[in-house]
C-alpha cells in the first residue's frame, strides 16, 4: 500500500485518481504536529510513503517561519525516520525555491543552494531533514504542480486572462 500525505492537494489528489493509495489528511496527521505523522507510518501497512503535504503560503511563510518550518522542515524528516524504522521508501516533494534563484540554466540536484525566503529556507530543512534521517528516501524538487484540482498558476492565468 502507499501511503500519501496531503490528501486533498493537487498531488495527492492525482494519485488517488491513478492508484490505489491510502491519502491522508490534516485531520488524520496535521503536519504541524511531526509526532503525529510518524504515528500513522507506524500504525500503517505502507510499503512507501509520499509527502506530498506542505505549507505552501509562500508570502505568509515570512509572517509564519516557524510554523513553516515545522511543516515543512521538522515533519519530513519525522515521517523519513519512521519510515527508516520500518525499512520501506519515503519521497518528500521539495521545491526549486532551495536555490538562490538567479540562475539562467535548469538547476540540476548538485547545484549549491541558497534560498531566499522563509518558505526556501523551510523546505530545505525538510530536505536536509529527510536526508539526515537515513534510510531509503528521494527528494523530488518542482517549480510548479498543475492540475486540475486545486489552484495553481495555470488556473491563474487563465482566470486573470
Amino acid at each position: 500500500m502507499i501511503l500519501v500525505f496531503g490528501k486533498t492537494g493537487q498531488v495527492a489528489t492525482e494519485l488517488q485518481l491513478q492508484a490505489d493509495v491510502m491519502a491522508v489528511g490534516r485531520d488524520q496527521a496535521d503536519l504541524s504536529d511531526p509526532a503525529a505523522c510518524a504515528r500513522v507510518i507506524l500504525e500503517s501497512d505502507a510499503s512507501v510513503v509520499i509527502n506530498a503535504a506542505a505549507y505552501t503560503a509562500v508570502d505568509r511563510a515570512e509572517e509564519e517561519e516557524a510554523l513553516a518550518t515545522v511543516v515543512n522542515g521538522e515533519a519530513p524528516g519525522v515521517m523519513a525516520r519512521a519510515c527508516a524504522e520500518k525499512g520501506i521508501p519515503f519521497l518528500h516533494v521539495s521545491t526549486d525555491y532551495v536555490f538562490a534563484g538567479d540562475g539562467v540554466s535548469p538547476w540540476v540536484e548538485t547545484d549549491p543552494v541558497a534560498p531566499q525566503n522563509a518558505y526556501g529556507r523551510s523546505k530545505l530543512a525538510g530536505e536536509q531533514a529527510v536526508l539526515a534521517a537515513g534510510g531509503n528516501s528521494a527528494i523530488l524538487r518542482t517549480s510548479w504542480v498543475y492540475s486540475s484540482h486545486g489552484n495553481n498558476f495555470v488556473k491563474t492565468m487563465l482566470r486573470l486572462a
